[in-house]
């Protein structure tokens, strides 16, 4: 009884009162395969494991998990997580063409995209605090990924403050939690000029974590350490945290494949930190090591 006592009250704790320790978890169709008493002891097993928080990168994916069985399905899946003890950060609407049209539309053309994600949006998170309740949620994800490429213009990094700060105090209006966003680089901006970015997004109110990019290896080592330091330095607004890759890509972004890290490389990005006292983000569940076996890859 003393420990399920725990549990609840730990739930209860706002996240912003210390860095997380977080695992990305990227929804797909085909986990609705995984029995159903399969993901209680796995979110217990994580939680056991240290983290003490679940991003879920999405509660929808283009329409994928918008009709009422496939929400429900989530939705049970993110109670099953807070069952365990951890915080749930609730990733909103992702539109599955969103690299694709942020390259086409220029202008007032992108402005008009970018009030599409954020009326959906608006929509998801109202829907997820009838259903779930504002107390279960302890942050808000924007599953954009935030690239060195479009938002180096000027012009268009004022857009993308813009947007944050509408997307930051729109959610503020439905449930007041802090709102995170990731970004990640690929070596088409100085390390400086990234952090730059970083600072930006940091100055809008949205939280950036930064992706170390291990795992797509877009970057030889050295150099991706280049950018970290550069967006984790501790003066002024440096990155909310990282996120470390769990996995190595072995296909093409359009047709994306990876492997789990072998063991002992799992455990050395597991004991990894975000500097500056930042939130430690990881990779994403089903390449946790005690995932093996449980969701598929």
């Amino acid at each position: 009884m003393l420990r399920w006592l725990a549990g609840v009250l730990l739930v209860a704790l706002p996240l912003w009162t210390a860095a997380a320790t977080a695992v990305i978890y990227q929804p797909q169709r085909r986990d609705r395969d995984v029995a159903a008493a399969q993901w209680p002891r796995l979110f217990a097993e994580v939680r056991k494991q240290g983290f003490d928080t679940l991003v879920v990168q999405w509660t929808q994916y283009g329409d994928a998990f918008a009709n009422p069985d496939e929400h429900a399905w989530l939705l049970q899946r993110v109670r099953d997580a807070r069952a365990a003890g951890l915080h749930i950060v609730l990733g909103l609407g992702s539109d599955p063409a969103f690299f694709t049209v942020q390259n086409q539309k220029k202008g007032d053309e992108m402005t008009g995209y970018l009030q599409s994600l954020s009326r959906r949006n608006a929509e998801v998170a109202h829907r997820w605090v009838a259903d779930l309740g504002s107390d279960a949620i302890a942050g808000w994800y924007l599953p954009m990924e935030i690239d060195d490429v479009r938002w180096n213009d000027p012009k268009a990094r004022v857009q993308l403050r813009d947007y944050l700060s509408t997307e930051q105090r729109q959610l503020d209006g439905i449930a007041p939690r802090p709102v995170y966003v990731t970004s990640f680089f690929a070596g088409h901006m100085a390390p400086d000029s990234y952090a730059a970015l970083v600072a930006d997004v940091q100055r809008s109110g949205v939280r950036a974590w930064v992706q170390d990019g291990a795992g797509t290896q877009r970057l030889e080592q050295g150099a991706r350490n280049l950018y970290l330091a550069a967006a984790g330095q501790c003066e002024g607004a440096h990155a909310q945290g990282f996120v470390y890759e769990m996995f190595r890509q072995t296909g093409t972004d359009q047709a994306f494949t990876a492997t789990a890290l072998s063991p002992a490389d799992a455990d050395a990005t597991l004991a990894r930190r975000a500097p500056c006292g930042g939130d430690s983000v990881f990779f994403e569940l089903r390449y946790l090591p005690v995932a093996d076996g449980v969701l598929p890859r």
